[in-house]
């Protein structure tokens, strides 16, 4: 059924409230006798809500350019979802869309509703990556705070991000005064090296959810993208410029998984060697569709 308005996924997971034991009291806290079960509840459920009206209100509209159905893009959904005070909106292609950077459709796209893969409420799109934001802003009237792309199959990195579809989402966003982030991992879903990606997005949004709500952070486009390595063999995020050659005789898509040799200045440096790189993607940067 063709719609015009999307179902919202919202996700509020509150923290609970430690309450003092019988044991906390023998330690010596003053002589503060057992706490009453009725009254820890209500103290419980007070902190609880304290702690969601302290958190800023955030919409994220998620997008990709592999398709609504891919398991990198519910992967994103589903860790975003688990911050406090958020809502999560899904628009994304119908079909892969990999390589049409941010062209767009003349005269808009179609669209219908829709499910990630583990069936959240979603909106797929019949057309190019960037459509799917068009179609967000313009015809579904969501108003995100923080537009995230991804997480891609294949590191958008150096040469790469101007051909990007996930880079295209996000440049599109851009275009719109929307904060916007592109993640990305192996040309093969695996799932621990996805989450890293989707655990540092999550703390990026942790970090600057004030900003994004008070709509003060600057209307950029932030590239992350993760090493083929096995996580426990990845190095510490590292922030580095867009490479804009690749090394020679290397596979691009590769990783060494070897920390030993000096840090790494470009994007491309730091997935050969094994770190997850955070790229600022210029806005002059060209567009290069493959398709």
């Amino acid at each position: 059924m063709w719609m015009r308005r999307l179902a919202v996924v919202a996700a509020m997971a509150m923290v609970a409230a430690v309450g003092c034991s019988s044991s906390d009291t023998a330690g010596g806290t003053g002589g503060i006798g057992p706490v009453d079960p009725a009254g820890a509840e209500e103290t419980t459920q007070t902190t609880a809500d304290s702690v969601e009206e302290s958190l800023a209100p955030l919409t994220i509209l998620v997008s990709n350019d592999d398709g609504v159905d891919h398991p990198g893009l519910d992967l994103m959904v589903r860790s975003l979802a688990q911050l406090e005070n958020v809502e999560v909106v899904v628009v994304a292609p119908a079909e892969n869309q990999s390589g049409t950077s941010d062209q767009t459709t003349p005269g808009g796209a179609a669209f219908a509703e829709a499910t990630t893969a583990s069936g959240v409420e979603a909106v797929a799109v019949d057309g190019f990556p960037a459509d799917s934001v068009r179609v967000a802003l313009d015809d579904l009237g969501i108003e995100p705070d923080l537009v995230v792309s991804g997480i891609n199959d294949a590191q958008n990195i150096g040469p790469f991000a101007g051909a990007s579809g996930t880079v295209g989402v996000a440049r599109t966003a851009v275009r719109d005064g929307i904060p916007a982030i592109a993640v990305s991992a192996g040309l093969v879903f695996d799932e621990a090296q996805f989450a890293v990606g989707a655990d540092l997005v999550v703390a990026w949004v942790e970090e600057n959810r004030q900003a994004l709500a008070d709509q003060t952070m600057p209307a950029e486009v932030i590239s992350f993208n993760i090493p083929t390595c096995d996580p426990s063999e990845m190095g510490e995020v590292v922030e580095v410029s867009l490479a804009t050659e690749f090394i020679p005789d290397t596979n691009p898509f590769e990783s060494q998984c070897d920390l030993a040799g000096p840090p790494p200045s470009s994007d491309v440096e730091a997935i050969n060697s094994g770190y997850p790189s955070r790229t600022v993607v210029p806005e002059d940067i060209e567009s290069v569709p493959l398709r």
